[in-house]
């Protein structure tokens, strides 16, 4: 059953879009429009805009009305503004210009008007709030997807200012840290370390750097950078991976791109799968301060730790 709003011997009704309150003259009219399931006319505007052929025809129109007064079609084609307009216009600018105006340089001004903190109309707030409280759930929730997508093509490829550049270390989300100073990013890079690297005395350096960057183009067309985990012996760029992964479409493209790289560098490129290392072997070199987990990673392993050691206690007991 429907419950209507009366106020004032007003027929009121809400917009099923964004819950704005609409007021009706009669009972006839509201429960039309209701029926109807109309929308408010601010987003009946919106909807008819976003229409294909509305789309086009505003296109269209645009071209036109470009064409028409572009050149000699232009109205002040061939003038040219007075002297004494053109100090009227810089005037202006100056009062809107806050370096020019002493009003906006004074201490004062600046005081009353500081943003900072709770001052600030958005503190405690982001879009979303400010979107769900003006348009209701569904247009936030359509808004705030199309802002996400917005900023992952803006950071797509050479877009991210990241690109081309090392990840910061502990970034990521492998277990990351040092073993005897050497930096590993994942505990397959430290069992490779351990079980390939120090046990066959192999002559090694990290390939993580702008030395062996290889460009390559992702499954969507996007420019990307990638960096190789381990050069042996000057002459093997290897790369560590799990063996479930080596087949997917934006890794085979790396592999062809790294492959074309060590051709003309003259290098040979391998991908590894390797078991990683129990989990009593990387507390005990924990416990030796062999290893030095990133912080995140540090409390965690603490914890894994401390659990060990209560469940055997009570075991005992």
């Amino acid at each position: 059953m429907i419950k209507y709003v009366y106020h004032n011997k007003k027929y009121l009704r809400k917009c099923p879009f964004c819950n704005i309150i609409l007021e009706y003259t009669n009972k006839k009219n509201r429960n039309f429009a209701d029926k109807k399931r109309k929308l408010c006319r601010s987003c009946t505007q919106k909807e008819v805009q976003r229409r294909p052929e509305i789309i086009l025809h505003n296109k269209n129109k645009g071209i036109k009305l470009s064409k028409k007064y572009s050149g000699t079609g232009n109205p002040f084609y061939g003038k040219k503004h007075s002297d004494k307009t053109k100090e009227k216009i810089r005037k202006f600018q100056q009062a809107l210009d806050k370096k020019h105006n002493p009003i906006f340089q004074s201490k004062e001004f600046r005081e009353k008007s500081i943003r900072v903190g709770k001052a600030n109309g958005m503190y405690g707030r982001n879009f979303y709030d400010v979107w769900l409280k003006k348009y209701g759930r569904i247009e936030a929730d359509r808004k705030m997807q199309k802002l996400r997508k917005k900023r992952s093509i803006n950071m797509i490829g050479n877009k991210n200012p990241m690109y081309g550049k090392s990840p910061p270390k502990g970034s990521g989300g492998g277990w990351s840290g040092w073993y005897k100073k050497w930096f590993f990013r994942s505990l397959r890079e430290l069992s490779y370390m351990i079980n390939i690297i120090e046990k066959k005395k192999y002559k090694w350096e990290s390939a993580e750097n702008n030395k062996f960057q290889i460009k390559y183009i992702d499954f969507n067309e996007h420019d990307r950078t990638y960096k190789p985990d381990f050069l042996l012996n000057d002459k093997t760029l290897i790369e560590v991976k799990p063996k479930k992964l080596m087949e997917t479409p934006n890794n085979i493209r790396k592999k062809e791109a790294a492959i074309n790289f060590c051709k003309k560098n003259n290098l040979e490129y391998k991908i590894v799968d390797i078991k990683i290392i129990e989990i009593d072997k990387i507390i005990k070199l924990f416990l030796n301060k062999q290893i030095k987990f990133t912080k995140k990673y540090q409390d965690r392993i603490k914890k894994i730790i401390k659990n060990r050691h209560d469940r055997n206690e009570r075991n005992l007991r």
